[in-house]
């Protein structure tokens, strides 16, 4: 099943939609500032919620950074693996891209790789971007 981008999930999207997947971003503590509940899993993308140096991972911590980010991307593709659908909060996970990008460039060069994987693979069908002509 599709991998589907948005920039604005709700509290009603979560809740009418229990078997589909939302992923937000996420730190080593958990999910911050989004609705919990059993089908909102998070991808991390940094240690702690905060906007400190130290809330952020950094490229000496790379090989560890790129485990957490697999075992993620792993478990989400389970979900995809049974025909589930994934909606991806891609604007929030993408949110601290400034600090990420200062504290830890490979971490998020892979991180962008990632996803940009999941959403190569298993891109919606039916829709416009099946590399056919748009009907007019």
């Amino acid at each position: 099943m599709p991998v589907i981008a948005l920039v604005d999930i709700s509290r009603r999207d979560v809740l009418v939609n229990q078997t589909t997947m939302f992923v937000v971003p996420a730190t080593d503590k958990g999910i911050f500032n989004f609705i919990k509940a059993s089908n909102v899993v998070g991808l991390r993308v940094k240690a702690a919620p905060s906007q400190e140096k130290e809330a952020y991972w950094t490229d000496y911590t790379y090989d560890i950074n790129l485990q957490k980010i697999n075992e993620d991307i792993k478990f989400i593709e389970q979900h995809l693996s049974i025909n589930g659908v994934v909606v991806l909060y891609e604007i929030d996970i993408f949110s601290e891209i400034t600090n990420l990008e200062r504290y830890a460039p490979k971490t998020l060069d892979y991180l962008f790789k990632s996803v940009q994987n999941l959403k190569d693979r298993y891109s919606p069908k039916g829709f416009y971007n099946d590399k056919k002509e748009a009907p007019i």
